[in-house]
């Protein structure tokens, strides 16, 4: 039986940096992870970062790089300065730009777990053979999540549906990070391959990445204690 609870990572994707701090002090001191985002990294800049850290929370940088590995591995190293946790890639790059990232990553960002972005939370079946992907969606995640960790990535960001086949067949030290989750009773939104807390718990993860379930409601650090409540059973 998993016992472990998974931590939670607040994605605090929200239009102004303002909004942004005043999410950030509602759910208080029980909040220990944020993930910045495309979004809010382009407009407020590692000034975001640096802020979240002095608060005293750790930072998920989700930028989801994907290009030529040598772009890649530059791109790494021009946030080695950054004081982040969590930085995610395309496992889509392919096993050379895995393989260089990974290198980097213990070169230049020793203390930050490189993840891998298999099949997007927002894809479906239907989503993967509109791009030329005939594979069911759990093998296509199965098949990237593979050469990451033979990669030598450490963690792996996938749907909370493909958690059981993923644990059972990666490197037990391999880290699993799971959108897609959605509390008991709270909307679905764009997601299609989601869980609840619990769900996702019992199913292996590692990491609980919950944005809108908190972000939306009226009261952030309510919303965050019904979620960990829920993770207790």
């Amino acid at each position: 039986m998993i016992t472990k609870t998974p931590e939670i990572i607040l994605a605090l994707d929200v239009d102004n940096r303002e909004h942004a701090q005043k999410i950030l002090q509602a759910t208080g001191e029980r909040l220990e992870w944020v993930k910045v985002g495309l979004q809010s990294f382009l407009r407020d800049g590692p000034d975001l970062v640096h802020t979240i850290v002095d608060s005293g929370k750790k930072v998920f940088l989700d930028l989801k790089l994907h290009d030529i590995p040598n772009t890649m591995a530059k791109a790494m190293e021009s946030l080695a300065d950054l004081p982040i946790g969590m930085l995610t890639l395309h496992a889509n790059a392919g096993e050379e730009a895995l393989h260089r990232c990974a290198q980097v990553g213990k070169e230049k960002l020793p203390n930050t777990l490189l993840l891998a972005v298999t099949v997007l939370t927002s894809m479906n079946q239907e989503s993967l053979h509109s791009v030329g992907v005939e594979s069911p969606v759990i093998e296509q995640v199965e098949r990237l999540a593979s050469l990451a960790a033979q990669s030598e990535i450490g963690g792996i960001v996938c749907s909370p549906q493909e958690l059981i086949r993923l644990r059972s067949c990666l490197p037990s030290e391999t880290k699993l990070i799971t959108p897609g989750i959605r509390p008991t009773g709270s909307a679905v939104g764009d997601q299609k391959r989601i869980m609840t807390p619990l769900q996702a718990k019992q199913a292996g993860a590692d990491y609980l990445v919950i944005g809108r379930p908190i972000l939306a409601a009226s009261s952030p650090s309510q919303a965050l204690d019904d979620i960990l409540c829920e993770l207790q059973g």
